[in-house]
């Protein structure tokens, strides 16, 4: 077999592998089914089912109390967050009121 016959050969395989993903597989993404909240009239986070639409319904209470809540890593506590709507046009609103440290969705869950 000619030396150009094997590169074409090696091309191609590597071609092939290439568009197949050489097997490798997308792991599945976790699907979020729980967030912290922070309940506006007791002023304490609380975990509860995830909602699309907010202020969620307390699953004790059942009133609409529920805010989406950013956990300070200063403080270590959960505050509250406005809307996606207000986030966007507000600067600063991801940042804590008490601390001015930038809020994330990471921290300590609430018992």
């Amino acid at each position: 077999m000619s030396a150009k016959v094997k590169i074409r050969q090696a091309a191609a395989c590597l071609l092939l592998l290439a568009a197949i993903g050489c097997g490798e597989t997308t792991p599945p993404v976790a699907e979020v089914t729980q967030s912290v909240y922070v309940d506006t009239d007791t002023m304490q986070a609380i975990v509860a089912d995830t909602a699309t639409q907010t202020p969620a319904i307390h699953p004790v209470t059942g009133k609409r109390t529920l805010q989406p809540a950013l956990y300070c890593p200063k403080c270590e506590r959960w505050h509250a967050i406005p809307s996606v709507e207000q986030i966007n046009r507000k600067p600063g609103a991801t940042r804590c009121p008490k601390t001015g440290a930038e809020m994330t969705a990471d921290g300590p869950w609430p018992e």
